[in-house]
């Protein structure tokens, strides 16, 4: 993460922007692209060491079942007055990096559809616009 001069050294840096770019490019391939790097207390949120420390913990599943998302926010040296960052880390690293985890970390097969084909969805509450009268259809068994 970061030294006592606040600013990581170059090597992580490097390492960090590039962690970034395989991120955006990891998104934009889903479909779910993001073009700006989350903020916790004001203090742009380091995405790279965030992974690194949840998936050396085990990953997202292992980290949340022991609840050490407190742990993790101490690391991160955010101001005391953010009283719900490990709330926020923890949305946080489901919106961005769950997924890339699975993928990148446990190997597991990408379930998502690509871009072209989105799978339908409906806002929560609407109503269909085509109905399946066939479902009222009862074969007679005489």
């Amino acid at each position: 993460m970061a030294n006592s001069t606040g600013k990581a050294p170059p090597d992580e840096r490097r390492k960090g922007l590039a962690f970034l770019d395989e991120l955006r490019q990891f998104h934009h391939s889903r479909g779910s692209p993001f073009k700006k790097i989350p903020a916790v207390g004001g203090k742009e949120l380091d995405l790279h060491g965030l992974y690194t420390r949840v998936t050396t913990l085990g990953g997202f599943a292992k980290v949340s079942e022991k609840n050490q998302w407190g742990e993790i926010v101490e690391e991160f040296n955010f101001p005391r007055s953010c009283s719900n960052a490990a709330f926020a880390l923890k949305q946080y690293y489901l919106r961005y990096l769950e997924k890339y985890e699975k993928v990148h970390h446990f190997g597991e097969d990408d379930d998502e559809v690509p871009p072209g084909n989105p799978k339908p969805q409906l806002p929560i509450g609407a109503i269909p616009s085509s109905y399946n009268y066939q479902q009222h259809s009862v074969a007679s068994l005489l």
